[in-house]
């Protein structure tokens, strides 16, 4: 029995040593080079008790850690091995061995403590389980040392955050902590675990950093498109200093939700976007509107960002409260597992990329934010948006607010803003120019026309590109006394591209750089690269178009410019330049500098082209199969033209009672027009350029042609006037042909044009007369009339020419032949049709025509025309030989036409020189050179007739003797 007991006593003695062993042996595992008499306490007695710390304790050692070191307790400590330290220095070319700027050999202070993890003795189990998020005792920008607990009562000061770290568990297993591969051993003591690294742990980048880095290195760049608009977001609300190593009462660590590009793109249009990131920069000039653009930035910054790091690791699953920096927005995360992985929800917005490590913070990307509904916008924060602060300003100054800032959400208008560079460069923009004719309204103050230019620029009634294009014209708030208080309109032009709508527009030559319009609730705007001025004066306006200088010219020479430019509302019709040369001797006549009827005249025609009111081209009535309907408007002049739109184009007609329009060329006719009664496209000009926009009004640009209204009268005779054709008129005179300049409006008259003629011809049927007049310069080379002048003058204007064939010949008979002469030049217009001598003739009747021949006042003697040449005519003696000689001089009649112009009851038509009477009339010289002449004709044919018959006997002769021999 004793032995038995002795027995069990050893068995419990060796069972004690055993234990005491086991123990001694796990010690001797996780404590290297330790002695069963010296426990390891801190984290000093642990690196001092292995020569594999040396390196580490070496440098913490010389950046005299030691002691802070020592007061750690439960915490985590990563030790990079001496290779991987030996490595660092010689990668970074730092081995100085002193201490400088807080580093020692490239090793800074706040980068030995980034290997510090103040949360707790970290157990293996818990590096291998997955993502997590780890806080160390790194405080960049920090110049206090961490706060530890020493063992003392004392209680800590306010907590700062350190430096983030994140554990990841490779599909291999191994562990990383920040990218680098955490050592499968672990080293305890009493203060918490060691775990060696296989590198040195470097202070991540800053959170401005980080953004960049996701740019560029994101997966899912084509959707995120970059974090450069929560970067710019921050700058603007004065928060930049978040994104950067900063002090606070967190230490400078904050969490940012970055929301991508993408995100913040699909929640705000451009102009909101531009003026959340760029408005204080936009509108740094004006006090007040860029605190109210800092004040939104910052409501919405502010959103996307907390105070303190949280990290989704951290937090752990479920649904979490996050406040920031808004005190009044907080926002709920819920963080679920879905695999190994955790991902997370920002108020029901999925996360991206998480818990990204920044040297002061986190950072998460944000696929998706919502628009908060207290950030509200108008139209004046989308103009600071688009850079147009300048019209802003203008638009408050000139007491127009009310369009822009959202106190009338429902009226519908459309803003034309150039941008501040646009208004600068253009105006420089003071808009109080003295020159009161070019800067606006003459008479009105500056501060009068500021406002005029801001109406200018606001539309009534909202416009999107594709209304645009149907509806050009736009009516502005501009309605003062120079529209006669009709709104003013501007006028847009988009482009197409390849026949479907393009994103160009222009207003009034200004072009729109947005691509596309800005839509603020019912305000639409249009960003433009140029102011628009206020539409120009009349003359100022047309004289930009060359084609339309005669027109100015015509103005001027009648005296009308300040007449029509003073006229409120009106619309002008103007001709091109052709329009008038188109006129011939009519527009000769009207341009005669210093006669008072052709100053008259010519104030009428210019006055017939300008309506009473304006007209744009959006408010003439379209013709169609049902109706046609005719805008009828008196001009100025007192006349009516009606304006009315088929689909080929534009037209301004004239009534039947009224002139028909003078035109180059017949118009196209229109298939609706022709079944009018009272308006047909023969008495219409066609509009080639419509809504040239003017102070006053509006004008349209007519297509070769113009309106010569009914109290301009074109006679005759003032056609003469206007062709200088002093000579004609002169012997009209003398040979009592005056009535010929006159409307035949009595029998006596057409029987005195007719006394030459058989009686029973019907002398009612000359209705008019058209001349053919040669210059005066032919005239004086016409020998019968320098003669009929020499003997009229008795010698005293330099006739005397000595071998002129009429100096032998007596008056009577050089006035017979001159008054044949002018006869042979006066052709009368025949028409059975007609039912009053004093209606106006037709043009088409008084028009030459090819091959036509045309009776004269000469006996018997006709005219026939030819057409060598488009509208180009010469005019022959109809049956007279081009050869003979009489004199000796080949006979030759022809004359070409010149220039022409239609008169009320006739044309009259200039020849480049007189025609020659006839050969058998000629009443050439008399005398003994005559009988000399006819004697030498006779005696010349008498001699070859018996030539031709002596020669044709001799042949008759020959060929009847050799009749009569035999063949042989």
């Amino acid at each position: 029995m004793r032995r038995l007991k002795e027995f069990i006593v050893v068995l419990v003695l060796l069972s004690i040593c055993s234990l005491a062993l086991a123990a001694a042996k796990d010690t001797a595992t996780h404590s290297p080079d330790s002695s069963p008499g010296r426990p390891l306490i801190t984290f000093i007695d642990l690196l001092s008790s292995s020569e594999r710390f040396s390196e580490f304790l070496h440098t913490v050692q010389r950046l005299r850690l030691v002691i802070p070191l020592n007061r750690l307790r439960n915490a985590t400590l990563f030790v990079p091995t001496n290779s991987a330290i030996q490595k660092y220095r010689k990668e970074h070319g730092k081995d100085v061995s002193f201490v400088s700027d807080n580093a020692y050999r490239g090793i800074s202070e706040s980068q030995t403590w980034y290997h510090a993890v103040v949360d707790g003795a970290i157990e293996p189990l818990e590096l291998g389980r997955g993502t997590m998020v780890w806080e160390s005792l790194s405080h960049p920008g920090i110049e206090d040392k961490p706060a530890m607990h020493d063992g003392s009562e004392e209680p800590l000061p306010e907590h700062q955050f350190g430096v983030m770290l994140k554990t990841q568990v490779q599909p291999s297993g191994n562990v990383l902590l920040n990218e680098v591969t955490v050592l499968a051993q672990r080293y305890t003591c009493a203060a918490g675990n060691v775990y060696m690294l296989d590198g040195l742990l470097e202070i991540p980048p800053t959170i401005r950093q980080v953004l960049n880095r996701m740019e560029a290195t994101d997966e899912t760049a084509e959707q995120t498109d970059g974090y450069t608009a929560v970067e710019s977001l921050l700058s603007a609300a004065g928060l930049s200093d978040l994104l950067d190593e900063s002090t606070s009462s967190s230490g400078g660590m904050h969490t940012l939700w970055a929301f991508s590009n993408h995100a913040f793109r699909s929640q705000f249009s451009f102009s909101e976007r531009s003026y959340l990131l760029n408005g204080p920069k936009f509108a740094a000039d004006d006090d007040e509107l860029r605190r109210m653009v800092i004040a939104d930035s910052r409501a919405l910054a502010s959103r996307f960002v907390s105070e303190t790091p949280f990290s989704i690791a951290r937090l752990g699953e479920g649904s979490h409260s996050v406040p920031s920096l808004d005190k009044n927005a907080n926002f709920t995360v819920v963080v679920e597992k879905r695999g190994n992985e955790l991902t997370g929800r920002i108020d029901g917005q999925p996360l991206g990329r998480i818990d990204i490590i920044a040297r002061n913070g986190i950072v998460h990307g944000v696929e998706q934010i919502q628009r908060p509904e207290s950030l509200s916008f108008n139209p004046q924060k989308a103009l600071i948006g688009l850079n147009a602060t300048a019209f802003v300003k203008l638009i408050k100054e000139t007491g127009l607010g009310s369009y822009i800032d959202g106190t009338r959400p429902d009226r519908k208008v459309t803003l034309l803003a150039p941008t501040n560079h646009a208004m600068s460069e253009a105006f420089g923009y003071d808009l109080g120019d003295d020159n009161d004719e070019e800067a606006g309204v003459s008479g009105s103050s500056p501060r009068e026309r500021q406002r005029e230019w801001s109406q200018y620029h606001i539309v009534d009634g909202q416009y999107s590109l594709e209304e645009l294009l149907q509806t050009p014209l736009l009516r502005t708030k501009l309605a003062g006394k120079w529209t006669d208080g009709r709104p003013q309109v501007v006028k847009a032009q988009v482009d197409r591209t390849h026949g479907a709508l393009a994103k160009h527009v222009s207003f009034n030559g200004a072009d729109n750089i947005l691509p596309e319009p800005e839509v603020i609730g019912n305000t639409t705007i249009y960003l433009l690269s140029s102011p628009m001025p206020p539409p120009p004066r009349l003359i100022n306006a047309l004289i930009q178009n060359l084609d339309l200088s005669l027109f100015v010219a015509a103005m001027g020479a009648a005296n009308t410019v300040d007449e029509i430019q003073s006229e409120a509302g009106v619309t002008v019709l103007a001709p091109v330049a052709s329009a008038f040369t188109s006129l011939g001797l009519v527009w000769s006549y009207l341009s005669l500098p210093g006669d008072i009827d052709a100053r008259t005249d010519l104030s009428r025609l210019i006055k017939a082209h300008i309506l009473t009111r304006p007209v744009y081209s959006d408010e003439i009535p379209l013709h169609t199969d049902n109706t046609a309907d005719t805008l009828v408007v008196k001009t100025l002049n007192g006349n009516e033209v009606g304006l009315y739109r088929t689909p080929h184009g534009i037209f301004v007609s004239v009534s039947q009672s009224e002139r028909p329009p003078v035109r180059i060329r017949p118009s196209m006719r229109s298939d609706v027009a022709s079944r009018l009664s009272s308006i047909s496209d023969s008495n219409s000009l066609k509009i080639s350029e419509p809504d040239m926009l003017l102070q006053t009004g509006v004008a349209h640009i007519l297509e070769g042609g113009l309106i010569l209204p009914v109290n301009v009268e074109i006679t005759s005779a003032k056609l003469l006037r206007g062709m200088r054709a002093h000579i004609f008129t002169d012997l009209l005179e003398r040979f009592n042909l005056t009535y010929v300049l006159e409307d035949p409006q009595n029998t006596a008259q057409i029987m005195r044009s007719s006394s030459n003629k058989d009686e029973d011809e019907d002398k009612s049927s000359v209705v008019g007369y058209s001349l053919l007049v040669p210059s005066d310069k032919s005239w004086r080379e016409n020998a019968a009339y320098r003669e009929l002048m020499r003997r009229d003058h008795e010698d005293t204007i330099g006739f005397d020419d000595e071998k002129n064939p009429w100096r032998n010949s007596t008056t009577a008979d050089i006035l017979h032949h001159l008054d044949r002469l002018v006869r042979l030049h006066v052709i009368p217009i025949m028409d059975s049709d007609a039912q009053t001598a004093a209606e106006r003739l037709p043009a088409k009747k008084l028009e030459l025509s090819d091959r036509k021949s045309y009776p004269t006042l000469l006996d018997d003697v006709a005219l026939r025309a030819h057409e060598f040449a488009s509208d180009r005519f010469l005019l022959q003696l109809e049956g007279a030989p081009f050869y003979q000689a009489p004199g000796g001089v080949p006979f030759v009649s022809v004359a070409t036409v010149v220039r022409s112009g239609i008169a009320r009851s006739g044309a009259v038509f200039e020849l480049d020189t007189l025609l020659r009477l006839p050969p058998d009339a000629t009443q050439g010289p008399g005398g003994w050179k005559r009988i000399a002449w006819n004697a030498a004709v006779w005696l010349t044919g008498i001699g070859m007739g018996s030539g031709l018959l002596g020669v044709s006997g001799y042949w008759v002769r020959q060929w009847w003797t050799r009749a009569e021999y035999q063949a042989l």
